[in-house]
């Protein structure tokens, strides 16, 4: 079990119906499908929110809780993109609308301000660190590069080679946040329904059929929220532009707090420059660490993937050698091709959309799935990734056997730096 998961009242399977008519469907019960509920139920729509696992108890509850604008592309070479500077304003706008939301619905969710600090774990990552301290400048956002020798009032390890501090970025719980949502959607009218599976979306008429296992529901409209964990079959589309990939967690036994203060002396999400990133933090209550990464893109087990965190923990922090793994989890995060979220309306199937965050998506995901409720009710529009262009995932990577080859290619480009 998760971490996040102690103490924390998710939504359970009641047994309950979805009803037969309903305004909209939302697929997946994460960050983006109740944000979207959230927004069409407080609009008066009648929505019901489907998830065949559990109401947040995917990615949305399972992540490392750390929320940050920005996306997988370092910020200089983002905004040399076109229509790059709007993409990046509309994630500082998912940051900020995330803070708004947690105060609004008083949400208790340990939402801290604590910044971040990107490390370069090889010589040549550090230069692209200070380039995007000086993009950071050029757009007044508070950023500073770090040679190797100032790195250790921000963190307790002498294994990089610079770093850059972000401040406007910060912590959180992640369940506490999925049950605050999901209480604030409920409360505005939307039903939630756990344990209910979707076995196909028609078109019908101007709406949709959507069968499940608890009966069929008529729709006006369909929304897919479910990122990581997208089922090929459901919208075949949308399957082809989404890799689902493995990523896990370790949380550490309770640690003095002098040792806490020497790994983390500011308390900051730390996470490095590699393709297979590693990320970690102090616990919400600064007793535990909790290190998290993609370990492999072929099949792994919970175990090896426990074990190869460790190892890397301990070579970063080696103070933390002996100090057991309490707890170990993984879930699945969606990669795209070009390491962009997505939003729209997919017009064969009719179905709207919000997924592939690609590991950076608290703010984003919750910012996109209100977004979209909004819009569907003529209030605002969508965010500026709805103008990109989704390219499918290339063949050789939906193909599992494949998949190896490409972890290994990462994993050379990390050991030279690239």
């Amino acid at each position: 079990m998760p971490y996040w998961w102690e103490g924390v009242d998710l939504p359970d399977p009641t047994g309950e119906r979805p009803p037969a008519v309903v305004d909209v469907v939302v697929v997946g019960g994460g960050y983006t499908g109740l944000g979207s509920a959230l927004e069409l139920a407080r609009r008066g729509r009648s929505v019901a929110v489907l998830d065949s696992g559990g109401i947040a108890r995917g990615a949305s509850s399972r992540n490392g809780g750390m929320v940050h604008p920005g996306v997988k592309h370092d910020l200089a070479t983002l905004l040399a993109e076109p229509g790059g500077r709007r993409r990046f304003d509309d994630t500082v706008a998912a940051y900020d609308a995330l803070g708004a939301l947690i105060e609004e619905c008083e949400i208790d969710c340990d939402f801290a301000p604590t910044g971040h600090l990107e490390l370069a774990h090889h010589r040549r990552q550090a230069e692209g660190l200070r380039r995007a301290a000086v993009a950071y400048a050029s757009i007044g956002q508070d950023a500073a590069f770090l040679h190797k020798d100032e790195l250790h009032d921000e963190v307790g390890s002498d294994r990089f080679f610079g770093g850059l501090v972000v401040a406007h970025s910060g912590a959180l719980h992640p369940a506490k946040l999925a049950a605050g949502v999901a209480r604030a959607a409920a409360a505005a009218g939307a039903s939630l329904h756990p344990g209910t599976s979707v076995l196909g979306i028609e078109r019908r008429g101007a709406g949709h059929a959507v069968r499940t296992t608890s009966g069929e529901i008529a729709a006006g409209e369909v929304i897919v929220a479910t990122n990581g964990t997208t089922d090929s079959s459901l919208v075949p589309w949308l399957g082809r532009r989404v890799l689902g990939v493995g990523s896990f967690i370790i949380a550490t036994e309770p640690i003095g707090p002098d040792v806490a203060a020497a790994i983390s002396p500011k308390g900051r999400m730390f996470f490095d420059t590699k393709n297979f990133l590693h990320y970690w933090r102090l616990s919400p209550d600064g007793t535990r660490v909790l290190f998290g990464g993609r370990t492999s893109f072929s099949s792994t087990t919970l175990a090896a993937a426990r074990d190869a965190l460790y190892a890397a923990l301990v070579r970063f922090h080696p103070e933390l050698s002996g100090v057991r793994v309490a707890r170990a989890w993984g879930g699945q995060v969606a990669l795209t091709v070009d390491r962009m979220p997505h939003i729209g309306r997919h017009e064969a199937s009719g179905v709207l959309y919000a997924m592939g965050y690609c590991g950076t998506g608290v703010a984003a995901s919750l910012h996109f799935g209100r977004s979209l409720g909004r819009w569907l009710c003529g209030d605002g529009e969508l965010p500026s990734f709805a103008e990109d262009r989704w390219r499918p995932v290339p063949w050789p990577g939906r193909v599992p056997g494949l998949l190896p080859v490409a972890g290994w290619w990462y994993r050379a480009l990390d050991a030279v730096g690239r």
